[in-house]
């Protein structure tokens, strides 16, 4: 199997566009990231103040891949700071850091720079002055960064979500993005649950994929969008930082595959193979047929189509009280709300 390549941020491709302009180098410019590793990283064009980069996120299914991140960087006076903006001060370095187009605008709490502000992450604007020091660059300059179609492409993001208005964030100091990683989608579900809490909402509610958030946002309509996150195979995480950020009440859309999953009390349902479990059915105390070769079928709606309706909803039910106990559990002091749905969409 070959590796999978990894890219560069959108907070090192704005740093690679001021030492562009400021190094007056065309081609390609060294970013150093924190721990000491050069990035090379090419230059789409320059100009006298700007430079514009385009980002290459790797193998990484990144919604920025291949945005135009254009930077204009020019001296400066500090009279010129406006309050949307930062200054950014290294040695004898000054940086007033701008958004431009495309760049999105933070709206509600939660995240890492305060609302009214640009969405441009601390790490990246360490990143940048940090690589701009190193080069000798002193005295007060000005930097916008702005992104092409950035406002298109933050429809894709979970920014509308985290109250990232207007387009993309600059994010990413550490300069690289690598392929996507299990420990990147578990730290965006812990965001989004701190966002939820720190927006004045006590309920949030998980799902799997888009049948079952339609049909919980049908089902529940105190609920707003922006308090359903998708989880993915992450339930046992997901409940745990709901409850770590503050969320009082979570409600768990489900179909009866992942709800199987669950009164197994598999923390993260990806990692197991084996869709039915025999022993755990049987020892529901469901009275079967004897003759019903559960080993055989490897799905619920399998399974399903050898039950009655009455015995299949018998079964769904001993498996919604055995998952609500799991469910429960790692809900810690939240309360756990099950809410069950068929491949169609109705709450069953």
């Amino acid at each position: 199997m070959s590796t999978l390549r990894s890219g560069f941020t959108t907070g090192a491709a704005m740093t690679a566009g001021a030492l562009a302009v400021f190094l007056r180098q065309s081609g390609t410019v060294q970013v150093i990231t924190p721990d000491g590793s050069a990035l090379t990283i090419p230059v789409d064009s320059l100009e006298a103040d700007s430079a514009v980069i385009r980002k290459d996120a790797g193998d990484d299914p990144d919604a920025t891949d291949g945005a135009h991140i254009e930077v204009l960087f020019r001296p400066a006076q500090l009279t010129e700071a406006q309050p949307q903006d930062y200054t950014e001060t290294a040695g004898e370095l000054t940086v007033i850091v701008r958004g431009g187009d495309g760049v999105g605008f933070v709206t509600r709490p939660g995240l890492a720079v305060p609302v009214g502000k640009y969405a441009i992450n601390p790490g990246p604007r360490r990143l940048m002055t940090n690589n701009l020091l190193s080069c000798g660059a002193t005295g007060t300059w000005l930097l916008r960064v702005a992104v092409r179609e950035g406002r298109v492409m933050s429809e894709k993001t979970l920014n509308p979500v985290l109250g990232v208005t207007g387009g993309i964030s600059i994010l990413g100091g550490g300069g690289v993005v690598k392929p996507y990683s299990n420990a990147a989608y578990a730290a965006t579900i812990a965001l989004q649950m701190r966002t939820i809490a720190k927006s004045g909402f006590d309920t949030a509610a998980v799902v799997t994929g888009g049948r079952t958030e339609n049909a919980v946002l049908r089902d529940f309509p105190a609920l707003e969008k922006m308090q359903i996150v998708r989880i993915a195979d992450f339930i046992a995480h997901s409940l745990r930082a709901a409850s770590a950020a503050g969320i009082r009440r979570i409600i768990i859309g489900c179909m009866p595959g992942k709800l199987l999953k669950y009164a197994c009390g598999d923390e993260n349902t990806h990692a197991h193979k084996t869709k039915l479990r025999p022993a755990l059915i049987r020892s529901l105390g469901i009275p079967l047929r004897d003759d019903l070769p559960l080993e055989e079928y490897d799905t619920m709606g399998e399974l399903a189509s050898y039950l009655t309706a009455a015995e299949y909803t018998e079964l769904l039910n001993a498996l919604k009280i055995r998952a609500l106990e799991n469910l429960q559990k790692w809900a810690g002091k939240a309360s756990a709300e099950l809410a069950l749905y068929s491949d169609r969409g109705e709450r069953i």
